[in-house]
């Protein structure tokens, strides 16, 4: 029987993903014998909804083990922390990011609306639109690491 296991990646630079795809053709025979993968946005397109209920359209399988990488910048980050905790007998936090809050949390500490006001602006004051607030998730008061917000049995 394969080790069901389930990706999920938040705010982050996409490096712990990438290391696992260069595993390369060794990759191949781990998934076709060893390894059930149940939930992968890495490997699939995979968007989250906002629904009445409150899940926000979050749905991920049962498995085994789920890795988890990124930090917590939004309401939908948190959310599928959540999610991935209650689908997951074990959880590893992978990266930097998942772990501490990687390079996003050098911004706390930092007014965050006026961080997001100079990154939605430009230099040049071209294209002034303002931060986004539709159709978009609600930041956080500030960038967490995914223990400060769940129980994670890893921290890798």
């Amino acid at each position: 029987m394969a080790l069901r296991v389930a990706f999920e990646w938040l705010g982050s630079c996409s490096g712990c993903e990438i290391a696992f795809l260069n595993i390369g053709e060794d990759l191949v025979g781990l998934l076709s014998e060893e390894l059930e993968i149940v939930h992968a946005p890495l490997l699939m397109d995979h968007k989250y909804s906002t629904p009445a209920d409150g899940n926000a359209g979050v749905i991920i399988p049962f498995a085994d083990v789920g890795f988890i990488s990124g930090g917590i910048n939004n309401e939908e980050h948190l959310t599928v922390l959540r999610e991935m905790r209650r689908k997951c007998s074990y959880l590893v936090a992978m990266g930097t990011c998942a772990t501490h809050g990687g390079i996003p949390a050098l911004m706390n500490g930092r007014d965050q609306q006026q961080s997001w006001e100079e990154i939605f602006t430009s230099s040049n004051g071209e294209g002034e639109n303002g931060v986004p607030d539709q159709e978009v998730p609600a930041p956080v008061d500030r960038v967490y690491a995914c223990d400060e917000h769940i129980e994670v049995d890893l921290l890798l």
